[in-house]
């Protein structure tokens, strides 16, 4: 029997990168996966690829966010496995930052995970599994331009923290991975361009204890453990995966 047979699993941003890693090792391992995009043309590529149920919706709308509830409870009934990887990156100087671009990027990133979780509760079931993706995979280094990437990144950490004694008296575990260094099509989709996007990774590479840039798949098996009932035990924890870049020597 594979692990999560009779299991059913939401995803949103499962379209590419991290959670389409997720999608497919969740199915594989046994899981009905539902999962969201907001551009249609990958989430069709996705549902081929997957076999899975792929659902156009955005994470920053809440009408969407409830559409997508309805949606999963016809489809799924209720829900086992709960992964929030939807989000956006933007690299802007702060005196750039204007009010329209704080609030698009807060209400993906931020806001829309909030609601997505408080939404989906009543689709819940009880001892189910919510991980929800930050920002960032480090609590304390920055770079230019990412006020708002850590800003975020740091709500959604705090969110692990409090909602551990909300959902608990339902044995809903909720835990959060910090990632960093990991290959997927972010900093294209963030306007870098090709070379750019090159000379990032090696900078990055170069940093990094493991000499190597992680993988999506990496992501995804830390998910899948997470989900598992072999994590039944644990709950409220902010995993980083950057392959020790978060402990690298300052001199």
């Amino acid at each position: 029997m594979k692990p999560f047979e009779n299991k059913t699993a939401v995803i949103t941003g499962g379209n590419s990168g991290i959670g389409l890693a997720t999608v497919k090792l969740l199915k594989d391992r046994g899981a009905k996966v539902l999962f969201t995009g907001r551009n249609p043309e990958t989430v069709a590529a996705a549902v081929k690829e997957t076999g899975t149920i792929g659902v156009v919706s955005d994470q920053s709308d809440i009408k969407q966010i409830e559409s997508l509830v309805k949606r999963t409870s016809e489809e799924l009934g209720k829900v086992d496995i709960l992964f929030l990887c939807a989000g956006t990156l933007k690299i802007i100087p702060f005196e750039q930052v204007t009010e329209e671009i704080y609030d698009e990027f807060m209400d993906i990133n931020m806001k829309g995970m909030y609601f997505t979780v408080q939404k989906f509760l009543p689709i819940l079931n009880d001892n189910a599994a919510v991980v929800l993706m930050s920002g960032s995979g480090t609590k304390t280094s920055t770079f230019l331009g990412s006020s708002l990437k850590f800003q975020a990144a740091s709500a959604v950490n705090s969110m692990v923290r409090t909602l551990t004694l909300e959902l608990a008296p339902r044995g809903i575990r909720i835990n959060g991975i910090l990632p960093g260094s990991i290959e997927t099509d972010v900093f294209k989709h963030a306007g870098f361009s090709e070379e750019e996007v090159l000379q990032t990774y090696e900078t990055i590479k170069a940093g990094v204890p493991l000499k190597r840039i992680g993988k999506a798949a990496d992501v995804a098996h830390l998910v899948a453990f997470l989900a598992s009932d072999e994590a039944s035990y644990i709950n409220g924890v902010e995993y980083i995966i950057d392959g020790g870049l978060a402990r690298k020597a300052v001199f």
